[in-house]
C-alpha cells in the first residue's frame, strides 16, 4: 500500500516549486511528482534555492546560518536517500518542521523565542503583492481559473475537439493540453471519480 500512495500527483508539491522557482517552470508538472527521481530533483532544488535565500538574508546572525545549514544539509541527505523502498518522508518532515521552528525565531531546545523576526516590504513589492492580489486574487482565483481550465479541456477533449484545436482556441500549446489531460487521468485515478465539469 505505502509503495503506491507515497509518490503520487501532487498539487501542493507543484505550487510550491511554483512559489519558490516561478510558475512558468513547474506549471502543469503535478503528474510528475509519482515518480520518485522527479520528487527528489525538485525537492533538491528547493533546498538550494532556500539556502541561497538564507544566505543572502540572515547576514547578521552567524547561529542562525550555521543551525540552518546544518538542518539543510541533513535534508539533502535525507531527500538523497530517499526512494520507493527507502521512507524517510518523516524525517524530512520534522526537518522541515525544524527549520520552519528556527527561521521564527525558536531555538536551544526550550520552546522559546531566541530571536526576532521582522518580515519587510519595499514600496515596490508591496504594490507588487496589491497588484497581483486584484488580477488574481492570489492563487485562490488562479487555482480556480486553472481548474475551469482543466474543464474545458476535459469538456473539448470528451467532445472530439482536436488537441491541436484545443490549444488554439485556449491560447496554450499542445504540450500544455497533453499535460493537463494526463492531470485529469491522475485526479481520476487518485479519486477514483471523474473530474469536475462544468454545471
Amino acid at each position: 500500500m505505502e509503495r503506491s500512495t507515497r509518490f503520487k500527483y501532487n498539487l501542493t508539491f507543484e505550487y510550491a516549486m511554483q512559489d519558490l522557482l516561478g510558475r512558468k517552470r513547474y506549471d502543469g508538472m503535478a503528474g510528475g511528482f509519482r515518480d520518485p527521481d522527479f520528487c527528489k530533483e525538485c525537492m533538491l532544488k528547493a533546498i538550494r534555492r532556500i539556502r541561497k535565500r538564507l544566505s543572502e538574508i540572515a547576514t547578521m546572525d552567524e547561529r542562525l546560518r550555521e543551525v540552518t545549514g546544518i538542518i539543510l544539509d541533513r535534508l539533502v541527505r535525507n531527500v538523497k536517500e530517499t526512494s520507493r523502498d527507502i521512507n524517510d518522508d518523516w524525517i524530512i518532515i520534522a526537518h522541515l518542521l525544524d527549520l520552519i521552528a528556527h527561521l521564527l525565531g525558536y531555538d536551544w531546545l526550550d520552546g522559546k523565542i531566541h530571536r526576532h523576526v521582522v518580515y519587510y516590504q519595499d514600496k515596490r513589492q508591496e504594490q507588487l503583492d496589491w497588484k497581483i492580489k486584484e488580477v488574481t486574487r492570489y492563487y485562490g482565483e488562479w487555482r480556480l481559473e486553472n481548474k475551469r481550465r482543466y474543464m474545458l479541456v476535459n469538456f473539448l477533449r470528451k467532445n472530439n475537439i482536436p488537441k491541436y484545436q484545443i490549444a488554439k482556441l485556449l491560447g496554450i500549446t499542445v504540450l500544455r493540453v497533453n499535460r493537463i489531460l494526463l492531470g485529469i487521468r491522475e485526479y481520476e485515478k487518485e479519486k477514483g471519480e471523474s473530474f469536475p465539469s462544468f454545471k
